[in-house]
């Protein structure tokens, strides 16, 4: 491929390139810190609900009470899917892949809507129901390829909880709605990695609001960013049980593999995130389980999380576990099925890729990076009849 030149990483590629401006977040990697709009992240994974954090990215201060109410009736009112919008639904073929499944779907529905040129004046507006519908679009198609009629959302209860409602048609119980909420503030938002990135170029070239989104959501089958957690769950369910992690990890490592949800290209240690998942994880492990696999999956994520914290492999490389290390087993006690785990992330990143859309809105230039050349030079064109 020419010169050694052209091996080299795109210049997106290098770490600390700095792309633009941003209120959202601040993510520290040397110092583990992650804050909100100048909030710390601990405080708001430990007491603040996804919907408070969705009033904070997209107006940069918390909520006052009638504030929160209001934006919770605005998302719990935009969250029904019309008969149309449910009969095409039910044509979106279900042995594909999740997020295969929902990119298609979110495509499709957007033949129901002419919809418009983003604007930074009405891009709040049309975020209601992007953000509102997402989760009933994805607990309809989980229903529809297991058979099952789909659930209309219930006004009464909180995003979190009326997901896992749509999804299960019981009553969530306490512990799985604030682990499900918790994972939703922590994977709300977190500067402008590959999928947020993706949104906001689009965002650039003038373009409606699916389009970004679906942008966005494409990026997360890849395994680097995104993907991890199913592939750090399906890495679970083959150990089995705790007892045969040991083995399983060294026959793992020894095999020159990389092992999802470990690392961080940011963070250096543990990701800041990860102790709310763990807690959250840890709590539906105390509830009692039909599903042997479900009963099992928290206990086989500590046992690896042990192992890799001393293994010389993972120690000398300075890699730990990171977000979505333990959101694959609390997701999995939560019920989601393994190739929905992205698009689940994907509900929890919305308000965050709507907030830098907003902001990219207000920016009137393309984003368009460029490259430089390193190929041949000056190369005289032979006509065809000529060449050897």
């Amino acid at each position: 491929m020419g010169t050694a030149e052209t091996t080299q990483p795109l210049g997106l590629e290098i770490d600390g390139t700095i792309l633009g401006q941003t209120r959202l977040s601040e993510v520290d990697g040397p110092a583990r810190r992650l804050a909100y709009c100048g909030y710390d992240f601990h405080p708001l994974a430990s007491h603040a609900t996804w919907e408070e954090v969705v009033h904070l990215l997209w107006h940069d201060e918390l909520p006052t009470a009638a504030e929160l109410g209001q934006l919770r009736e605005r998302l719990a009112a935009a969250r029904p899917l019309s008969p149309d919008e449910l009969a095409l639904l039910r044509a979106v073929p279900t042995y594909g892949h999740g997020l295969d499944a929902v990119r298609t779907a979110l495509a499709l529905l957007a033949q129901f809507h002419e919809l418009p040129i983003m604007q930074p004046e009405t891009i709040l507006e049309q975020a209601i129901t992007a953000t509102a519908q997402l989760p009933t679009l994805v607990a309809t198609l989980i229903r529809l390829r297991n058979g099952k009629p789909p659930i209309p959302p219930d006004p009464t209860l909180s995003h979190a909880a009326n997901f896992l409602w749509m999804l299960h048609g019981t009553a969530p119980d306490p512990v799985a709605v604030q682990a499900l909420d918790t994972y939703m503030v922590v994977l709300a938002e977190n500067g402008l990695n590959i999928s947020t990135f993706v949104g906001a170029v689009v965002t650039s070239t003038r373009n409606d609001l699916g389009s970004a989104v679906i942008a966005a959501l494409s990026t997360l089958k890849g395994l680097a960013h995104g993907g991890a957690n199913e592939h750090a769950m399906r890495l679970f369910l083959a150990m089995g049980e705790p007892e045969q992690v040991p083995a399983a990890l060294a026959a793992f490592v020894a095999s020159k593999q990389r092992l999802m949800g470990v690392g961080h290209r940011i963070f250096e240690g543990e990701d800041p995130r990860v102790r709310h998942l763990r807690l959250q994880s840890a709590a539906l492990a105390n509830r009692p389980f039909t599903d042997p696999h479900a009963s099992m999956a928290h206990a086989v994520a500590e046992a690896v999380a042990a192992q890799v914290q001393q293994h010389p492999f993972f120690v000398q490389r300075k890699l730990h576990p990171n977000v979505e290390f333990y959101s694959a087993p609390l997701l999995y006690q939560l019920g989601f099925p393994l190739d929905y785990f992205t698009v689940a992330f994907a509900c929890a990143r919305m308000p965050g890729w709507i907030a830098h859309i907003a902001e990219q809105l207000t920016q009137p230039r393309l984003v368009r990076p460029e490259a430089r050349y390193v190929g041949a030079q000056a190369r005289e064109f032979i006509p065809l009849a000529q060449r050897g």
